[in-house]
């Protein structure tokens, strides 16, 4: 799969290690070398905002530049249940409301 992210990275030519070090010479904790791979690499949609602004910080683009939309949306419409006090029910089901 070809993420924005890492179609981004080829076009600036700039490596997932290169990435990585980015990240370090500018913060204090960097983003794992494991994490910044499943990522670019769409294996992972759902990570810590702070690994997102990281990322955008260094490449200095918004967060659209490299969030997979559709992916995300894709992973919202496959949670038909909501779980609520212990208890899961389908909003979409009339019995459960």
């Amino acid at each position: 799969m070809t993420t924005k992210l890492k179609t981004l990275l080829l076009k600036r030519n700039i490596s997932q290690r290169k990435l990585y070090d980015m990240i370090g010479e500018k913060y204090q904790t960097s983003v794992g070398r494991d994490a910044l791979n499943v990522i670019i690499n769409g294996k992972r949609h759902n990570y810590q905002l702070i690994t997102l602004v990281k990322i955008c910080s260094v490449l200095n683009v918004k967060p659209n530049s490299i969030i997979e939309i559709d992916a995300l949306n894709k992973m919202l419409e496959q949670e038909t249940r909501v779980y609520h006090d212990g208890m899961s029910y389908d909003p979409t089901n009339p019995q459960d409301t």
